[in-house]
């Protein structure tokens, strides 16, 4: 645990006559590390005892540090002792807050090892407890959470059991980006003729099945009518989506699926608009998106917004949603071949069994963080994904849903396609730390660039994995950068807390910054150079890169940022095979009664290659499809 005993010792000593100067009682303030940055902690001591512990203002994930930051201060004041339950998933923030508990009595004078008996054990129950809903969703993430409103729209009553401590799952930590055909929108970008060809490539294919034909015709037919109007802007289309999206995974992805999710995503942006969720007047392009079809939220950070979206959704309407959190489902209810609930067990040693009327939708996502899974089914990686490297994922994402979906003869589909992503945290393995678009200038430690920054995740991570210690660093200006007016990212950190953790360097000049970063300064110079003459004229570049947007120019005023990045277990492409109506399916391909599937324990869609920000809508569109086909729409 780092602690900084900067001991920004507030202590508001009681200055009354007659007491001695060295006297404990007061307020006192400790600043230690969390997972995302400082975490300040406040204690009150009176009479030798720990009266009160408050938090600071600070960077750490919501909803994840939403808890310990309500309950470890509960316990530590009610039990006076700093040896209390950690929470999982949250351990770097609550470790911090110990530390700032036991840095505070320090500075009182109190001897810390006086206040570390172990705190009560909670008692174990083993009550049985049966319960029914019209619909059981497993996992509430951001498609169990989309999967329950759409079902509870249409009057259904569900059960959600979720196996850790908060709603959210991944699309709680997600960047947020989300892809949808938004033609006015878009209109606002120019089209280069760099984009222009790869639309051309992508009609000059030879049709490789009926629907591809289709897909193809249609764009077509588009671009005719986009050339009759002589268009110069951004052309896009749920079509062109498609194709594109179908092509980035080598086309092993259901295209039938696919072009549900292109054609669905521009309603479900609107059915979340209708819920609150404001979105920005513009789209921008993202890591591995391959077009500037990515829409961001206006009114949130990251991909919380969703998740605290539908949550606001379901308290604001009283929607019949009934939630069991801290319960890991464990097995499948089958009677008579149909899928019909769900046996679980509390983390307080209930066992639960819950039956759904109408069906059982499985929400549970991926396996990114299940090394286990990870090594016997990668494809890709020459299994090399063991437990030095990193994942993005939160740590509750280790493939329950696939291995309880697999015992009822579920038909898995393309399981070692993993994708690692290029830029993440390289000592967190997070995405949650850049300070500018990750599709700015990649450059190694000798100052020059190596890779298409635009092109597939999988080429990225790639080339990233080839250079030293397999890092990298993305530049930006202070006219092109992420960074908001109180100096946070677009996740909400502090740009100070992860300039103090060397996660993100800041300088008035080039050189400077190519010192403190530790890049050859002579080569980054030469490459700005010659970048900053390719986004005045984006042609020819030397990757292929097809064009230089504002967001990632570096003409602009100092300072100047450079973000160091490494490759991070990201997503996993295979899982359960579903149809168009997210209904599991056999080895045979037929419907396995009652038992429905979303998001990332699904496979089957993304191919070989996942496209940047296509994960979101994915999530969401098919578990708006999954809760309305349990519930028969």
């Amino acid at each position: 645990m780092l602690l900084r005993t900067t001991a920004v010792c507030t202590v508001l000593t009681l200055a009354l006559a007659g007491l001695s100067a060295q006297a404990k009682d007061g307020t006192y303030t400790a600043v230690t590390q969390g997972r995302n940055g400082d975490v300040t902690v406040n204690v009150t001591i009176t009479n030798d005892k720990i009266k009160s512990v408050t938090l600071g203002d600070w960077s750490e994930t919501h909803p994840i540090a939403d808890l310990p930051a309500k309950l470890l201060p509960e316990n530590i004041v009610k039990y006076q002792t700093t040896n209390v339950d950690i929470v999982s998933g949250a351990t770097l923030t609550s470790f911090a807050i110990k530390a700032g508990v036991i840095d505070c009595l320090k500075q009182a004078g109190l001897d810390p090892k006086n206040f570390a008996k172990p705190m009560p054990k909670a008692p174990v129950s083993a009550e049985k407890v049966t319960e029914s809903a019209d619909i059981v969703v497993i996992g509430a993430g951001g498609a169990g959470l989309s999967a329950a409103v759409a079902a509870a729209q249409q009057g259904k009553h569900v059960i959600v059991i979720e196996k850790t401590h908060f709603a959210g799952g991944n699309t709680s930590v997600a960047g947020g980006c989300y892809n949808a055909s938004a033609p006015d929108i878009e209109a606002k970008q120019d089209m280069s003729a760099s984009r222009r060809a790869l639309i051309d490539g992508i009609l000059a294919e030879t049709p490789r099945n009926e629907l591809h034909k289709s897909l193809i015709e249609k764009v077509k037919a588009q671009m005719a009518e986009y050339d009759a109007k002589k268009g110069k802007h951004l052309f896009d289309s749920p079509e062109l989506h498609a194709l594109q999206t179908w092509k980035a995974g080598d086309y092993q992805g259901n295209l039938e699926l696919v072009y549900k999710l292109t054609q669905e995503a521009p309603a479900m942006q609107k059915e979340l608009a209708s819920m609150g969720f404001k979105w920005k007047d513009y789209t921008e392009q993202v890591v591995g998106a391959l077009w500037p079809r990515s829409n961001r939220a206006l009114n949130y950070k990251s991909g919380v917004g969703y998740i605290d979206t539908f949550l606001a959704e379901i308290d604001g309407k009283k929607l019949p949603v009934t939630f069991r959190m801290q319960t890991r489902a464990t097995d499948l209810i089958v009677r008579d071949g149909r899928v019909v609930g769900v046996r679980a067990k509390g983390d307080d040693g209930k066992t639960y069994e819950i039956t759904g009327k109408s069906g059982v939708v499985l929400t549970t996502g991926g396996f990114s963080a299940s090394v286990e899974m990870r090594q016997h089914y990668d494809t890709i990686w020459d299994k090399k994904l063991d437990d030095k490297v990193m994942t993005t994922n939160v740590p509750g994402i280790t493939g329950d849903g696939i291995k309880m979906a697999e015992k009822v003869g579920a038909d898995l589909i393309q399981m070692g396609y993993i994708q690692l992503l290029p830029t993440t945290d390289p000592y967190t393995g997070a995405t949650n730390h850049a300070v500018s678009l990750t599709t700015g200038i990649y450059l190694n430690k000798d100052g020059k660039r190596f890779v298409n920054e635009m092109g597939r995740r999988d080429e990225l991570a790639k080339a990233a994995l080839a250079q030293p210690d397999h890092k990298f660093f993305v530049l930006a200006t202070s006219d092109a950068n992420m960074i908001d007016k109180e100096g946070r990212n677009q996740y909400g950190i502090k740009v100070a807390d992860l300039i103090a953790q060397k996660k993100v360097f800041k300088a008035d000049t080039w050189d400077e910054l190519a010192q403190k970063a530790g890049i050859n300064p002579v080569n980054m110079k030469k490459t700005i150079e010659e970048w900053v003459a390719f986004c005045k004229n984006p042609v020819n570049d030397p990757f292929g890169r097809p064009s230089c947007d504002p967001g990632v120019r570096l003409d602009g005023k100092s300072p100047y940022y450079a973000t160091v990045f490494t490759p991070s277990v990201h997503h996993t492409m295979g899982g359960v095979k579903i149809n168009v109506k997210a209904q599991v399916l056999d080895a045979k391909g037929k419907v396995i009664p009652g038992l429905y599937a979303a998001g990332e324990v699904t496979g089957g869609i993304h191919g070989t290659n996942r496209v940047g920000c296509n994960a979101v809508p994915d999530a969401l569109v098919f578990g708006r499809i999954a809760g309305l086909s349990a519930s028969g729409k």
